[in-house]
């Protein structure tokens, strides 16, 4: 049985808006060869439809050590790395640079070695969340600040920065913080993508993410004109200038020596910088709202993508209509990820598929009363087929994680 106590209110981020790079297009041509053997050495909706293989066709074997055999996917990371101090890609030959990829929610990541320091790429990628961390066994930089992405089929291009390590460059450089709300429930953005474009000559665009808080940070600033600019699929953009020179100003903001605090960035690592305050964003789709994350079973495990699944919706947890299909026969990916947008506010749970041809029903629903004969929840037949064991709340304009189910 589910109640209102079971409620998930827990809120996630959609994947991040991918810019392209066009000022770039001659490196990765220029590096294309090596990448492409680098990549063979090293091995590297608008709908409602969950995103994911069918199942219907058996993919090559995928060259991961630790992913699933079947764990190929559609997915090309291409990234470059800069040095923020000169502000351009890294040149240093002391430097030995590797790049992690890790599948959110799982054991499964890899590491490749980084071609020539200033570019890498994945390949075969299934879609889903992941955690980029940059690392230089070398010590000439620091570890990156780790970026969280949401991949979907195709080329994806990233630029990612890495701050010289005390003593190895010269620089005056700062950190900055900031935290990115929900305009009208002032709730956490979690993933939002920022990009921030250097102001020079070559206008380069590197990344940041949106931590589980809001908050995201930027590490190792030289002086110099950046543009901010925050983005989330069901919000507006947000978009400011921050300028680094005998005085700091963020938008028509100075930021002053009383800006300066303590915070975590993504590693979980504390530093010191200046607060750039609360960033606010309005939200674009305001009757929708969606669900993602990984299924799992008893084992932890994945569960198979060639799993049918209902999506079950409920408008109120008494609502007397009650619950019913709303998404019919949805699979998951390979590595157990479903997605779903533009659902209606509301409860919602997964169950394993009913099919009313065959028919099979793998599930029921019945009302349950109070002393006074009222509804006071629903009660789903057997609840084992339920693969959510809790009803998740959707919000308008806001996804909704699928938390691990116990």
């Amino acid at each position: 049985m589910l109640t209102d106590s079971g409620k998930s209110s827990a809120l996630k981020g959609d994947r991040g808006m991918q810019e392209k790079y066009s000022m770039f297009k001659f490196v990765f041509a220029s590096l294309a060869c090596c990448l492409l053997a680098a990549a063979m050495i090293t091995g590297c909706g608008g709908g409602n439809n969950p995103s994911g293989p069918d199942g219907s066709a058996t993919p090559a074997a995928a060259v991961y050590d630790n992913f699933p055999s079947n764990a190929t996917g559609s997915v090309t990371l291409n990234g470059l790395l800069v040095d923020l101090t000169t502000q351009n890609l890294i040149t240093s030959t002391d430097a030995e640079i590797y790049v992690t990829i890790e599948y959110i929610g799982t054991s499964y990541k890899k590491t490749v070695a980084a071609v020539e320091n200033r570019a890498f790429s994945f390949f075969e990628l299934p879609e889903g969340q992941y955690m980029i961390t940059v690392e230089d066994k070398g010590g000439v930089y620091d570890p990156s600040n780790p970026l969280i992405q949401e991949l979907s089929a195709g080329k994806v291009n990233l630029t990612i920065p890495l701050s010289p390590k005390t003593g190895t460059a010269t620089t005056s450089s700062l950190n900055f913080f900031a935290t990115v709300l929900d305009g009208s429930l002032k709730n956490p953005i979690m993933f939002a993508t920022v990009d921030v474009t250097i102001e020079n000559v070559n206008n380069l665009t590197f990344q940041a993410t949106t931590l589980q808080t809001g908050e995201f940070s930027l590490l190792g600033l030289a002086s110099g004109t950046y543009t901010v600019k925050i983005s989330k699929d069901g919000y507006v953009d947000v978009s400011k200038t921050l300028i680094i020179s005998d005085k700091i100003m963020f938008g028509n903001q100075e930021i002053v020596a009383a800006d300066i605090a303590t915070f975590k960035d993504g590693g979980g690592t504390s530093r010191t910088g200046y607060y750039l305050g609360e960033l606010l964003m309005s939200p674009k789709f305001t009757n929708t709202g969606g669900l993602a994350g990984i299924l799992l079973d008893a084992d932890k495990i994945p569960i198979p993508a060639t799993t049918k699944l209902d999506l079950i919706y409920l408008k109120t947890p008494k609502d007397p209509v009650g619950p019913g299909t709303i998404i019919p026969n949805v699979k998951p990916n390979v590595l157990g990820y479903v997605s779903f947008k533009n659902l209606p506010a509301g409860e919602y749970v997964l169950a394993n598929a009913n099919d009313y041809v065959t028919p099979t029903i793998n599930w029921t629903a019945s009302a349950t009363y109070d002393a006074d004969g009222n509804i006071s929840g629903w009660a789903f037949t057997p609840a084992s087929k339920l693969v959510t064991r809790i009803w998740l709340g959707v919000t308008p304009g806001l996804v909704t994680p699928i938390p691990e189910q116990e």
